[in-house]
């Protein structure tokens, strides 16, 4: 997420060039964790996203945060207190923290373009590695995250907090078990008063993928996950930059903000969704709908509807975004580093729902022209070595 003030790509420079010489048999890993050893965790990246994940681990049992990094020593300085009560070690510099410290696993919240640059070393380390969502916002870094996954002697998990979310579980089990019919349709928009732009992170398209690629991907991924990971055929979409601050951003490729897209997964099923940013408090809010032969379902809420009861009101309220967020760092610490499973959001599922939002950008904007030019583009046109 946003980490206002200095930009984190001066911290990657100086913290990431020569990552991949790191001494892969160094200290890194830890030896295999009994019952009750605690899981020892390393932050890459604390500001806004970071800092609250960090927080969100202080009342965990059988977990200790053990160093901390950051560009910033004052944001070192402030989550080490933060995390006294585990005497964490401060780092500038990420090489530094692997090489001394002995970690179960880490936690990357950077940029999401900086992702990969720490993520790679880690689970080339064998550590166990979760990550922010999206995995990066190139076709290029996601699979070489993948490849680092598929590898490494760690596991990776990838940050969309909705696969740990009871209410999206429950009802997207009920749509694979059958009990929902035959899918035929989805749809979603995601819609946000705020206005993004000026010098942030993550108006910088090669930093944050634009806003269709660094927040809608939670939607993206909801849809992949009631798709059961099937990638779809190709997109269509459109977008532009409308908001003051946008337009005045400083950067080379500005993020988009307000885009539609249109999906077809194989079967001929269509994803239609719409995200939006600078509009009224009263048209904000999220919906994701999946449409069948027997039911509706309203998937932020776990409602299902049908045609029987056409009375029935239809629940409008909105609930927390976050919610899931505190279970997937419970399944990381628990499932994926103290009992090596693959976690539920891992290197196959994330780079699906990552790619949907990087065909969305691709097909509504033209980086040779920098204009936002609506097209088609299919999987295969996202160019990527694994198919």
């Amino acid at each position: 997420m946003v980490n206002d003030g200095v930009s984190r790509r001066d911290f990657l420079q100086t913290s990431v060039v020569g990552a991949s010489a790191l001494t892969l048999g160094m200290t890194g890993a830890s030896k295999a964790l009994g019952a009750n050893d605690e899981v020892a965790l390393g932050f890459i990246g604390v500001g806004g996203r970071g800092g609250r994940l960090l927080k969100g681990l202080l009342d965990m049992k059988g977990v200790r945060v053990s160093a901390i990094c950051d560009l910033k020593q004052e944001r070192v300085d402030e989550n080490k207190e933060v995390a006294a009560q585990w005497k964490p070690k401060g780092y500038l510099d990420f090489r530094q923290m692997l090489d001394k410290e002995k970690l179960d696993g880490v936690i990357v919240a950077t940029e999401v373009g900086n992702h990969a640059k720490c993520v790679v070393p880690a689970l080339e380390a064998g550590l166990n590695c979760f990550s922010e969502k999206p995995m990066d916002c190139t076709v290029e870094k996601v699979d070489s995250i993948v490849k680092a996954a598929r590898a490494s002697k760690g596991k990776y998990q990838v940050g969309f907090q909705r696969r740990y979310n009871p209410i999206f579980r429950d009802a997207i089990t009920k749509i694979h078990n059958g009990e929902f019919g035959e899918v035929y349709f989805l749809q979603g928009h995601w819609h946000w008063e705020w206005e993004v732009g000026g010098s942030s992170w993550v108006a910088n398209v090669d930093m944050s993928g634009g806003e269709i690629v660094e927040q809608a991907c939670h939607h993206m991924d909801v849809m992949n996950w009631v798709m059961k990971n099937q990638h779809p055929l190709c997109c269509v979409a459109m977008g532009a930059t409308m908001s003051p601050k946008a337009k005045e951003s400083p950067h080379e490729h500005i993020t988009e903000d307000h885009s539609a897209a249109i999906f077809e997964f194989p079967g001929g099923v269509k994803f239609s969704y719409t995200h939006l940013f600078y509009c009224p408090k009263q048209f904000t809010g999220e919906q994701l709908r999946v449409y069948g032969n027997k039911n509706g379902v309203d998937l932020r809420m776990g409602n299902f509807y049908d045609s029987k009861n056409p009375d029935e009101p239809l629940d409008e309220s909105q609930p927390n975004w976050d919610a899931g967020t505190v279970e997937e760092l419970e399944s990381f610490v628990n499932d994926v580093c103290r009992n090596g499973k693959k976690a539920m959001s891992n290197e196959d599922t994330g780079r699906v729902s990552t790619f949907m939002s990087l065909m969305a950008r691709k097909a509504m904007y033209n980086r040779e022209t920098k204009k936002f030019v609506p097209t088609v583009v299919a999987w295969e046109d996202m160019g990527s070595d694994l198919g």
